[in-house]
């Protein structure tokens, strides 16, 4: 029964003995780093929320009531510029436009006969035309009544000729007239039909629509959003205790939806201020490509004018242990290669992977920068490796022997 109990011990050794091996080794593959505590200032940046827009962005409305009749496409289609996008009914437009035309067609007939009526008079006057009979009559009014009315101041035939030449000249203008009128509502009318179409006023995408095909519309009534497609901006609204500390053509630190942090460059600052919020808008241009989309949560790092340059140590997050509910480090003494474990107070948030320490641990002072799960206050770290101190006596006493 012994025997039986003693193989069954020596067969689980075997078994687990190899395990628990490769897990120390596997636990030491990664060489154990130092780093030294360094300061910053803790309130020389200010994070600020703002929101990812398009750097141009416009609204397209209706201008004239009808019907919807034709939209090009949906969210996230992509426009060159001139594109037709939305388009609204203009049958009755069209009908008015035939009766303008046909009005324009009548005007041309009455200045054509009116020019006519003008040359006649002009080379053939009606007050030298014989009266209507035989040749005596006719002999006699050109030789007797005539020259003898001038003559009597009974008739003059060069008043009446110039007269029947100004009333056939003023027929002239009024149909001219009557053309610029006709020609005047017909571009009215075009301008009205130019106005039931939109088109992409630059290169672009449909942001967000507002009506369907088939949805009747009024003047001034939005129809959809048509944003730029490759260039964004970042709006923000800044304190205007943080305005000393922006300039237009400043380069900025920002992330978008905690991402990669990107570079931003600030394009515009707007004159006047909130007087509800006292704050500033600023508009802020992100990289050409940038991982961004409009209505994206956007964090920029403003300088902090009014700081008061107090400077706290910072560690890496990865240095952080914590065991029940406080954080704790690792502070290395170079002097006997011994770990010991401090309790800390950390910011509750990172910036770029550093934590600012409020208390428990000064600047440089050195700290293991990547302190396994395992490890244990009292340990010794030498070359990289860690050890409890039995352990890294026994090597001692080795090498001595």
């Amino acid at each position: 029964m012994k025997l039986s109990q003693l193989n069954l011990s020596v067969f689980f050794s075997a078994l687990i003995l190899p395990l628990v091996t490769t897990h120390a080794q596997s636990a030491q593959v990664e060489k154990i780093k130092v780093e030294t505590v360094n300061s910053a200032v803790y309130d020389s940046k200010v994070n600020l929320g703002g929101t990812v827009i398009p750097f141009k962005e416009v609204t397209l409305t209706a201008q004239m009531p009808g019907q919807v009749n034709y939209i090009s496409g949906i969210e996230g289609d992509v426009f060159k510029a001139g594109t037709l996008i939305i388009s609204i009914d203009d049958d009755a437009l069209r009908a008015q436009r035939k009766a303008a035309m046909a009005q324009w067609n009548q005007a041309a007939y009455a200045y054509q006969n009116a020019q006519s009526q003008y040359n006649r008079e002009l080379w053939s006057p009606k007050s030298e035309q014989g009266m209507p009979g035989m040749a005596l009559p006719n002999l006699m009014d050109q030789v007797f009544s005539r020259p003898m009315g001038n003559a009597m101041g009974v008739g003059d035939s060069d008043v009446e000729k110039r007269a029947d030449l100004t009333n056939a000249m003023s027929r002239v203008k009024e149909s001219q007239a009557q053309m610029a009128q006709i020609k005047a509502q017909i571009d009215e009318i075009d301008v009205r039909l130019n106005d039931t179409k939109s088109t992409a006023p630059f290169d672009g995408v449909i942001v967000k629509k507002m009506v369907e095909a088939g949805d009747p519309v009024q003047p001034g009534q939005p129809l959809l959003v048509f944003a730029k497609s490759n260039h964004l901006s970042i709006e923000l609204n800044v304190p205007v205790s943080l305005m000393q500390g922006i300039k237009k053509g400043q380069l900025l630190m920002a992330r978008i939806a905690n991402s990669t942090p990107i570079q931003v460059r600030v394009a515009q600052v707007f004159p006047v201020a909130n007087g509800q919020q006292h704050t500033v808008k600023v508009k802020m241009d992100l990289p050409l490509g940038a991982p961004a989309a409009p209505g994206m949560y956007a964090q920029v790092a403003v300088n902090n004018a009014t700081s008061q340059n107090q400077a706290f140590p910072i560690i890496p997050s990865r240095a952080i242990i914590k065991r029940g509910s406080l954080p704790s480090v690792f502070v290395y003494d170079p002097a006997t290669h011994k770990v010991s474990m401090k309790i800390v107070r950390v910011s509750k948030s990172s910036t770029n992977g550093f934590h600012t320490v409020l208390s428990g641990i000064n600047e440089g002072e050195q700290i293991v920068a990547n302190p396994p799960a395992s490890i244990m206050s009292g340990w010794i770290l030498k070359h990289g490796r860690l050890m409890p101190p039995s352990e890294a006596q026994d090597k001692t006493e080795d090498k001595d022997a």
